[in-house]
């Protein structure tokens, strides 16, 4: 008995010795068969290919059949969370719908109490950017819209992320904008939180200044620009910009850039009458 196990465990020892040098002959030979021209060889390797394909298909059942089961256990736990947090949302969604129906009523109710005036009816039309007539000197653009449009003078130009500028000439086809940037654009405008009553100058470089800024009024990187609505050339709460610099001058940085945008909206708030009208010389002719 002692005698058996001894040659057992020679002949496993001996195995282990060769069973690298067995592999690596097996690995050689399935290589010289792979990219042999042979016709016998190409004939056996498809035969075994042929032979091995279902015998792989049937062991890998299992194994595609846990990951199918893996991956639907893994869709049924993102559903329910995704579904716990659309609820939680839903439910959020519902008590801001009950505030704005509750603020809406009260609105009406002020309104009706202090005999309030609403604002007039806005319109708006969309226009192609034709052509950059500004320079050093100069920050202006032409628009493909004008009279024949129902474009009027005062119109605002904006985009979804804030005000470019404002129309300045209304040709029959065409007209003129006049950006926020140019240098002699002023926009009476509110700064941060405390809403801070500035003036926004154009300089025409990308970055308008803030001038006319009261007295300790603390202003910082990152507050928001929007327009104050004072003199009636702009309606109040126009996004335009964020302060970027406070250092010597306090420099705002606009929402939109012209030169990234092929088409504009130009919105009419029915302003055009606090407008500074343009005023005929009527001079003595000469005697």
């Amino acid at each position: 008995m002692e005698n058996k196990f001894f040659r057992l465990k020679k002949l496993k020892a001996q195995v282990k010795l060769f069973a690298p040098v067995l592999f690596l002959i097996v690995a050689l030979g399935l290589i010289g068969i792979g990219v042999s021209k042979n016709p016998y060889m190409v004939r056996i390797k498809n035969a075994t290919v042929d032979a091995i394909i279902p015998v792989v298909h049937v062991i890998g059942a299992p194994v595609r059949w846990g990951k199918s089961a893996i991956g639907g256990i893994r869709d049924i736990l993102t559903v329910y969370s995704q579904n716990k947090q659309l609820r939680e949302e839903n439910q959020l969604l519902i008590g801001w719908k009950n505030t704005a129906l509750k603020l809406a009523a009260d609105k009406k109710e002020l309104e009706k109490a202090l005999n309030y005036v609403p604002s007039k009816e806005v319109s708006y039309l969309t226009a192609r950017i034709m052509a950059d007539t500004g320079g050093a000197f100069a920050r202006t653009l032409i628009v493909q819209a004008g009279s024949e449009n129902g474009l009027k003078k005062g119109a605002v130009a904006v985009f979804p992320e804030g005000m470019l500028g404002r129309i300045v000439e209304v040709g029959t086809s065409v007209s003129r904008l006049l950006e926020l940037t140019d240098y002699t654009s002023r926009i009476p405008v509110m700064v941060g939180k405390e809403r801070f009553l500035c003036i926004l100058t154009g300089d025409n470089t990308d970055y308008p200044k803030l001038i006319s800024i009261p007295e300790g009024a603390e202003i910082s990187v990152g507050d928001r620009v929007i327009t104050s609505g004072h003199a009636g050339v702009f309606p109040s709460g126009i996004a335009i910009g964020t302060v970027i610099s406070v250092d010597g001058e306090i420099a705002v940085q606009p929402y939109v850039n012209a030169k990234t945008n092929e088409f504009v909206r130009l919105v009419d708030f029915g302003l055009d009458d606090t407008l500074i009208k343009e005023e005929t010389c009527e001079c003595p002719a000469d005697e």
